[in-house]
Parts: structure tokens; sequence; C-alpha cells
């Protein structure tokens, strides 16, 4: 928010009816109460609560802001020195100059907190960029390189980055004024699907066929891994279509304590069969029944 000349015809902390030493917590207090009280709404016979509610408004806005609430509080303070420097009899700031004086050049109080404020160091804005990752490099993490407002900027993207997450690197975005700290990097990330893994927060997730005997009797199966070879699970006996295996340590490394590898098994039914196949299963009905 930038100063403006209208700041220093009102005091804001009247208006709100709070001192000047007052905590954001007692502004924001006194702004709600008068809020309500001094809404138009709530005063539908009073011409001036449109300008009342108005000014209130305007007083929370300056010094609910830590930045504008500064300025504001300089300008003050430069503006009561000047009086303190002015010729007795004579104040160049009150209502009755100011009305009569619609010349005052207001560039003689703002030139030199202007100037100060220009000199002072500031910090530097940040900038935003996207970035695509391929599902592997979101899980494992890697370092890369970005072309940023004409620059190349070397980042490194934490492994386990999820899809549509936005990356915070301080100190990568835009230079600072005056010796001030550089702004930050902000780095959307968008995450490709993979063809046999998904992702459950810190677990992967996969899906494999299990034989229908396999599933009635108890057996092994394989399941690929993201990082390795496939590993060996055991599928208990009497396992259903649907139901999930747990693989330890294989999911994705957030802070070095890696998620699991949820396995969810779906059972194959063969569209066609040997006749000693079918015998036997004839067999199975037969005593099932």
């Amino acid at each position: 928010m930038n100063a403006t000349a209208e700041w220093l015809d009102v005091d804001f902390y009247d208006v709100l009816g709070v001192n000047s030493d007052a905590t954001k917590k007692e502004i924001k207090s006194a702004y709600r109460k008068l809020a309500r009280t001094a809404h138009p709404d709530a005063n539908p016979d009073d011409p001036g609560a449109e300008a009342r509610f108005s000014d209130i408004a305007k007083a929370y806005e300056v010094l609910s802001d830590k930045e504008s609430r500064t300025e504001y509080d300089d300008l003050r303070t430069q503006q009561m020195h000047r009086r303190s420097q002015s010729s007795a009899g004579f104040d160049p700031w009150s209502s009755r100059s100011h009305q009569q004086s619609s010349f005052v050049d207001f560039n003689d109080l703002f030139g030199d907190y202007f100037a100060e404020q220009q000199s002072r160091p500031r910090h530097g804005s940040d900038i935003s960029a996207s970035l695509g990752l391929d599902f592997v490099d979101a899980v494992q993490g890697l370092t890369t390189t970005l072309s940023v407002d004409g620059r190349s900027v070397k980042v490194r993207i934490p492994a386990g980055v999820k899809d549509q997450q936005t990356i915070r690197l301080a100190g990568k975005g835009a230079a600072g004024a005056n010796g001030g700290p550089a702004g930050d990097l902000l780095i959307q990330v968008t995450v490709s699907t993979h063809a046999t893994f998904g992702r459950a927060d810190n677990n992967l997730t996969t899906t494999v066929p299990v034989r229908y005997e396999d599933a009635v009797l108890g057996g092994e199966v394989s399941v690929p891994t993201l990082d390795g070879p496939a590993v060996t699970v055991r599928i208990p006996a009497g396992s259903s279509n649907g139901q999930k295996l747990r693989v330890n340590g294989k999911g994705v490394p957030i802070a070095g304590r890696p998620g699991d590898l949820l396995v969810t098994i779906t059972i194959e039914v063969p569209e066609s069969v040997s006749d000693e196949e079918r015998a036997l299963l004839e067999q199975l009905r037969a005593l099932r029944s």
C-alpha cells in the first residue's frame, strides 16, 4: 500500500478509538465493534453513516497492515516535526490554512519520506514457475535447472513431492534493492502418471493378478517395485478379490522414512479351461454342493 496525501488529513487511530501504540489485536477488535454499530445498514436514517463507515474501513485498512502502518506513523512523525519548526501563529497544515491554500505542494513533505523509503533495503519479489516431473523423479527427487527471468537456476526437488504441490526455494526469486534480500522462487509441480504404480500419501500402490487356485489355497505372487527388482509376496489362503497386501519400506522415501507398497490382488478367472481342468472343477462343484 502506498502513502497518500489524505493520510495527513485523518487521525486513523482516533477514527478507530485506539491509542497510537495499540496492538494489532486491539485494532481488529475496535474495527469489528465499529463495523457492527456504524454500518450504513444499521443506521438507515443517518445520511453521514456511509462516509463514517468508509473512514472506519480506511483506517483499519492502513493500521491493520504492518508495512502501511509504519509508513503512516513515519508520515505523522514528520508532520509533527514540520509543525514544530513552523513560524509562530501559522500552521501550514491547520484545517483553515489547508482550505485557503489549495495549491499546497505535498512534495515538500512526501519528498523526504519517499527518498528515505527508496533508500532502504527492500526485499525482492517472489517469482512463480512451473515444472513437469516424471512419476519416478517426483518420488525419488532430483536436481534440475530452470530458466527463470532469463537466468538459469539450479534447484533441488526433494523426494516425495506431490502433484500440484508448490515448492518454495528461499532466495531464488528477484534480487532485492539497496542490499535487501532476494525474493523466493515458487515452483508448482505437475507429476505425470505411471503405468504400474499410483500413490496414496507416502505409500505406493499397484495391482497384481492372482490365480484363483492360489487365492483359495494360498500361494505366492511376484510384485514389481519402483526402485529395484520384484519381490515375492505370500498370498494368504482364502484371499478375496480386491484384498490388499503390504510390502514394508517400498513406498515414497520422505525424510528418510519410506512408506509402504500397497498391493491390491485381482483374482484371474480363465476364459477357457482344458477338459481335465473342467472335470476337476465339476468334481469340486459337486463336493461344495
